[in-house]
């Protein structure tokens, strides 16, 4: 499996979750738009904003696409997120002090 195909099927999973959650805070009285979510592969975002059928892909089960109906929808919003601003990174990889002390506050965390 390859990088974009594990990215595309994390951020199906990922927007299932989102949907899950967004109905939840529309139970509790609040409408909200499309969910906002980022990704930092570019192909794994092209792969699910684009409609064509890929023939590399064929072997992904149908249930990951139904990222593309939630996009053209607007349910999801998709984008990029560079690497100097993706906050999993602190989770994902080792990191330098610098690095680490910027996703703490990218995610809204105070050092002491």
């Amino acid at each position: 499996m390859s990088t974009t195909e594990a990215e595309y099927m994390a951020v199906a999973e990922a927007a299932k979750e989102a949907l899950w959650l967004k109905g939840l805070v529309k139970e509790l009285g609040l409408n909200q738009g499309g969910v906002q979510m980022h990704c930092d592969n570019q192909s794994a975002i092209y792969l699910a904003k684009n409609q064509v059928y890929h023939a590399r892909t064929k072997h992904i089960n149908v249930r990951f696409h139904k990222i593309r109906e939630l996009i053209v929808t607007g349910d999801i919003v998709l984008e990029k997120v560079h690497t100097s601003e993706n906050a999993a990174d602190i989770l994902t990889k080792l990191v330098i002090t610098a690095k680490f002390k910027h996703c703490l506050d990218l995610v809204n965390v105070s050092s002491l």
